[in-house]
This record gives structure tokens, C-alpha cells and sequence, in this order.
């Protein structure tokens, strides 16, 4: 597997604006994770040939603060007038980063899980990825949103259920690239404003406990 570089190096639940928000893209080998990666990011790397990737991909981004206010329903965000540095890690669905989770995982703030709709075993590997990364993520259901590939172009969509349990409670959004782009684009950005504004609530805490000590 491939070392990943570009670390950031903040600690868990604290947001400095010098430091990206650290979110993993995860999903079944064909997903279409790298795709939405370099959809998000506009990447300027080639759509459409698939190439699986190795270990992990790491993009940063930026997301203007007045997009985020606008899907934001409270006015806090308003304060932060600094555009959010989003840092996407796009790990490859190879078993042997497994090896590496527990470094990838680290300060993750957030997380996108990918899958095709049309691929009959998809939601079992999306349930099974969910259980064994959230040992280590330990995030709450806000800090996930599920991305559901469908496909626009004459190929049926054999819509597979997730199966009620642990993935039902998860935020989900479907996503045609060549007729859903924009309100993927809106859902990422409402979720990436709703991870924020809770890292902000839950160091505004933090803050609160110290000086009580």
C-alpha cells in the first residue's frame, strides 16, 4: 500500500482554520469512489475509465464559507468568514489497507460511503466497511453520509435496499453524475456544514470544561 503524505496533525474534535477537515470517501471496489472524489474536488483527472486505486488518494479542496452559510440552519457559521479546507482521502476497497486503518482513521472528521445500486452484494460490503471502520472512527450517524451510484444512461437500476440496522439511521443521497451533479453537490455541502458546526460545538465545549477546572 502506498504511504499516504500530507497528514494533518490536529487533535480529534478540534478545528483550526490552518488545518483541513480530514474526510474519507470508503466503498466497494467499483463503486464509483474516485469519481465522486474527483467530482467534489474538480479534479482534473480522467472520468469515465475505470482504474482502481491504489492504497489511497488524498485531494484538498477548498468550500466557500458563504456556500456552507447558505446550507447551514444557524447563524454561527456566519462568524467564520475563512473559506473550509477539505482534505479527501479516497482509499481503495483493497483488504489490505486494512492494514492501515487505524492511520487512515485518524482525525477523521467525517465520513462518504459509496455504492452501486445496481451491484447485488454492494450494501452487505457497505454494512461490513461501516461496522469495522466505525470501531475505530467511533463518529455519530450525522458525521456519515451515504452516496448511492445510479446510473442514467439506459442500464437498469436494480435498486438494492440497505437493510434496516445499522446503516438505516445514516443520511443517504442518490447520485446520476450526468443528471444529479448539483444536488450532490448541495447534499456534500450541507454535510460538510453540519460536520463543522458540530466540531465547533464540541471544542466550544471543550473550552467551557477547562475553564470551569
Amino acid at each position: 500500500m502506498a504511504t499516504p503524505n500530507r497528514i494533518s496533525k490536529h487533535e480529534r474534535g478540534i478545528m483550526a482554520s490552518s488545518n483541513p477537515t480530514k474526510v474519507l470517501l470508503l466503498g466497494p471496489a467499483k463503486s464509483g469512489k474516485t469519481t465522486l472524489a474527483n467530482f467534489l474536488s474538480d479534479a482534473k483527472d480522467a472520468i469515465g475509465q475505470y482504474r482502481p486505486t491504489v492504497g489511497c488518494r488524498i485531494l484538498e479542496f477548498q468550500i466557500e464559507s458563504s456556500q456552507l452559510a447558505h446550507h447551514s440552519s444557524s447563524r454561527t457559521n456566519n462568524n467564520n468568514t475563512n473559506n473550509s479546507e477539505i482534505q479527501l482521502w479516497d482509499c481503495s476497497a483493497d483488504r489490505n489497507v486494512s492494514n492501515c486503518l487505524p492511520a487512515i482513521a485518524n482525525d477523521a472528521a467525517g465520513v462518504l460511503l459509496v455504492y452501486d445500486i445496481t451491484a447485488d452484494d454492494h450494501t452487505t460490503e457497505l454494512e461490513e466497511l461501516y461496522n469495522v471502520w466505525n470501531n475505530y472512527l467511533e463518529l455519530s450517524p450525522s458525521r456519515y453520509l451515504i452516496v448511492a451510484r445510479k446510473w442514467g444512461d439506459g442500464q437498469p437500476n436494480r435498486k438494492r435496499t440497505i437493510k434496516m440496522g445499522t446503516l438505516a439511521r445514516l443520511s443517504r443521497v442518490e447520485w446520476d453524475i450526468d443528471s444529479d451533479g448539483h444536488r450532490v453537490q448541495n447534499e456534500f455541502r450541507s454535510f460538510m456544514s453540519s460536520v463543522l458546526l458540530d466540531i465547533r460545538r464540541k471544542r466550544e465545549e471543550e473550552e467551557i470544561t477547562i475553564l470551569k477546572q
